[in-house]
Formats: C-alpha cells, sequence, structure tokens
C-alpha cells in the first residue's frame, strides 16, 4: 500500500542509538532521519530514499508478501538431500567444569596403599578380641600388637594423605585405620576388666568351699557309695560379672578322653551360655563348662561338659535302669547354703508326676534334708547308683521333710542310645 514519504529530520540524542535497518548503521545525533510512521524504525535520510521506503522486517515483508512468488533457483530431490553427505559435528567449546579445571590442583594419583594395610591389621586385630574374651594369652597379644601397628600406620597414612605433593587420597580409610583398632584396644582392656572381676570372684567362691571340701583320707574312710558319690559331685558356679554369682550341684555322670560330662538343673545355670559356667571339683581344680544338651519344656534338667586334670580321682556315677519305690532308704550329696559336699539321708516318701516334656516328668518325694544350693546334686540309693537330681523343697517354715528330685526315668526317656552311650555310665538291667 502506497504511503507518503514523511520529512526528514534533525536526529537527537533521544534518536542517537538506533541502527536503521538498511545498512545496519548505528544513527548519531545531527544526521538526517525518518522515522517509518508504521513501525516506527529510524533510517537515515539517503538509506529511505535508496529503499524508497521502510526497510525494517514488518514493512519489508508486508512489501515481499505483495509480491508475485518467484520460482526456486534450486531444486533437490529426495534422492540427493538423502544421499548428500553430513558435514563434521562442531567441536564443543569447552565447559565450565573443564574451564575451572585449569585453575584446580591435580586430582591425587592413586589411593593410600599404607591406608589399606592399617585396615588389614585393624581387621587381624580381632583375634586379640577373641583372646581376651577366651583367656587365650596367644591371641592376646597377637591381637594387641596386630591392633598398636595398625595405629602407627595409620597415622603416617594420614601424614602423608594431609601432604598435597604426594597427590595420595584415601582420607576415610586411614581415619578408619587409625579409630578402629583404638576401639578394640579400649574393649581389650574392658574385657580384661570383667575377666579378672570373673576370676576374683570365682576364687572367693574356692576359698568358700575349700574350707569344706573333703580330703583323700576322709574319703577313703568312708563307705564305697557314699565316698564315690563325694568324688562325683561338683560345684557349679555360674556369672559374668562382680554384681552376679550363683550356685549349684551337679553330678560327674562319665569322663572320657579328659573330658567330663556333668548332669544338673537347668535353673542352675539359668541363662548362661557355654564359657559363662564354671565347674569346682572336690581336688579344687576348675574349668569352664560347655552345654552339650538341655532338656524339652519345662523338664529341669542340663547336660554340662568341661575339661578335666585329675580324671583318675573322680568317680563316675552309675545312672539306675530301675526306679525305686516308697520306703526306700536314699541320700542326697551336695552343697546346701556354701556348706559344699554336704552328706543327707532319708527314704522315699511318696512317687509324683507333673507335666512337662514329652512323657512327662517323674518325680521322688523325699524325707533327705534339701536345701538352698542342693539343686542339680545326686539322689542315691544305698548301693550308690543315681536314682534322681535333687530339685526343689518346700519353704521350711511352711512344711518339713518335703523335698523333691527328679527321677533318672525321665532323664533316659529324654535321650536317644547314642546320648546315653556318650553320656551316662548305666546300671546292669535287673533280670526277672
Amino acid at each position: 500500500m502506497a504511503t507518503s514519504t514523511p520529512d526528514p529530520v534533525l536526529a537527537s540524542l533521544f534518536h542517537a542509538g538506533n541502527t536503521c535497518p538498511f545498512c545496519q548503521e548505528t544513527v548519531t545525533a545531527g544526521q538526517l532521519i525518518i522515522s517509518c510512521p508504521s513501525c516506527g524504525s529510524i533510517h537515515h535520510e539517503t538509506c529511505w530514499a535508496h529503499k524508497r521506503g521502510c526497510s525494517s522486517y514488518h514493512c519489508d515483508q508486508a512489501v515481499r508478501m505483495d509480491n508475485p512468488a518467484r520460482p526456486a533457483d534450486i531444486v533437490l530431490s529426495e534422492q540427493e538431500v538423502l544421499s548428500a553427505p553430513l558435514a563434521p559435528p562442531r567441536p564443543r567449546s569447552p565447559g565450565g567444569a573443564a574451564a575451572a579445571a585449569a585453575f584446580l590442583p591435580p586430582p591425587p594419583e592413586r589411593h593410600s596403599r599404607m591406608a589399606w594395610t592399617g585396615v588389614a591389621l585393624a581387621i587381624l586385630s580381632l583375634a586379640g578380641l577373641v583372646g581376651a574374651i577366651q583367656a587365650n594369652m596367644q591371641l592376646l597379644v597377637l591381637g594387641m600388637f596386630m591392633a598398636f601397628a595398625a595405629i602407627g600406620v595409620g597415622v603416617v597414612a594420614l601424614l602423608r594423605i594431609n601432604n598435597p605433593k604426594n597427590r595420595i587420597s584415601g582420607l576415610a580409610t586411614a581415619v578408619g585405620a587409625t579409630l578402629v583398632p583404638v576401639a578394640l584396644v579400649i574393649a581389650y582392656f574392658v574385657v580384661l576388666y570383667g575377666q579378672l572381676s570373673r576370676q576374683q570372684q570365682l576364687v572367693k567362691i574356692n576359698n568358700d568351699f575349700y574350707e569344706s571340701m573333703p580330703s583323700e583320707d576322709h574319703l577313703a574312710r568312708m563307705p564305697a557309695p557314699i565316698g564315690n558319690a563325694m568324688r562325683a559331685n561338683v560345684v557349679v558356679a555360674v556369672g559374668g560379672s562382680a554384681e552376679v554369682q550363683s550356685y549349684g550341684s551337679g553330678v560327674i555322670l562319665k569322663h572320657v578322653d579328659h573330658t567330663a560330662y556333668i548332669l544338673t538343673n537347668r535353673h542352675v545355670i539359668g541363662e548362661a551360655k557355654s564359657g559363662e559356667i564354671e565347674v569346682i571339683f572336690y581336688t579344687s581344680e576348675s574349668s569352664k563348662a560347655e552345654i552339650q544338651w538341655k532338656a524339652e519344656g519345662d523338664v529341669d534338667l542340663v547336660i554340662l561338659s568341661c575339661p578335666v586334670i585329675a580324671l583318675e580321682r573322680y568317680a563316675q556315677i552309675k545312672v539306675s535302669r530301675e526306679p525305686v519305690g516308697i520306703g526306700e532308704d536314699v541320700f542326697a550329696v551336695g552343697n546346701p547354703m556354701g556348706l559344699s559336699w554336704s552328706y543327707t539321708q532319708g527314704s522315699i516318701s511318696g512317687l509324683r508326676r507333673m507335666e512337662g516334656g514329652p512323657h512327662g516328668v517323674e518325680l521322688y518325694q523325699t524325707q533327705t534334708p534339701i536345701n538352698s544350693g542342693n539343686s542339680g546334686g545326686g539322689l542315691y540309693t544305698k548301693q550308690g547308683d543315681l536314682v534322681g537330681i535333687n530339685t526343689l523343697t518346700e519353704d521350711k517354715q511352711v512344711a518339713e521333710g518335703l523335698s523333691f528330685a527328679i527321677s533318672t526315668m525321665t532323664l533316659l526317656k529324654l535321650l536317644d542310645a547314642g546320648q546315653q552311650e556318650r553320656w551316662l555310665s548305666l546300671t546292669e538291667k535287673e533280670t526277672p
């Protein structure tokens, strides 16, 4: 659409800085300019005259739309487009991280080998903790040596890593290699303190019981059944610290290859685990015990095993295959009220049965005096055969002469043939 040509004016500071759309040069103050009435673009007066109108994109596009379409100068077929070679990609300019890398210190060349060596030594120092728990001095010394070696290697590794000239990584590994063995050394001393306290308590118990332990001369003058029962009686002491300590009685059932198998009540050991139970023999020898078998259900029986030295001096009691009846004479040996290796006698006053386990529990009610500390001790016939394990008694303020023992018939029903052969010495079967 034809428009009249505007009048040229001198460019002021307001117009200065605009770009002429035709020549793409900046307009300066004092030049003759023409402002397009349609789009407001500022032109040099000469550029407007040369173009014969506005050269801005808006106005020039309107002019082009009025022009007839011209045929394309170059026409490419689809095949030519597909077969045309691709231009090589433009190289990417380096990003911010790559540009900043030139100003950062070089990264570490390798991980600290000394730090990993410290970790390996720290792992080996765990042997010391095992040694402290098991009172194994060789493992304890080895673990202590490994721990201090790990601390030394870890400190050296930290010094090397903190020196920027070495360009070594592994700070966290070196810190772990230093702190872990320090914690283990502290644990060694904590465990050793507990072990020492426990040993002191056991020595105290040994001293308390030692005064009433039978001598060989006394045992030799006793009737054979009672002497054997005395030799087979043991103290079962339980406790892991100076504050907690309990004890009961037990009976040596069998000893093989310097290992004694001991029957006692389950409530004597409570929740103690293997290694927390100490067995004291009449010779003053003591040994740590392991749990071999626990009765099912509410049956208050357990079998322990422990290493022994004076093997030939300890009797192994035969377990009776036959029950005893009411009125038969029996005797008990145990450690009541701290008075160890005490002998009492009485008779069977009743046969009782209570629920518990797959076969129930058969009990002997006996007049034999039983007190605290007799639990786990043996009840014997006049011939010295084991017929029961003393378990409980009524409150002496309420009743007198009411004591109970678990019959060995219950034990034989719970053990299979292999277990009986491994742990028991049995009497000969009676023939009709």
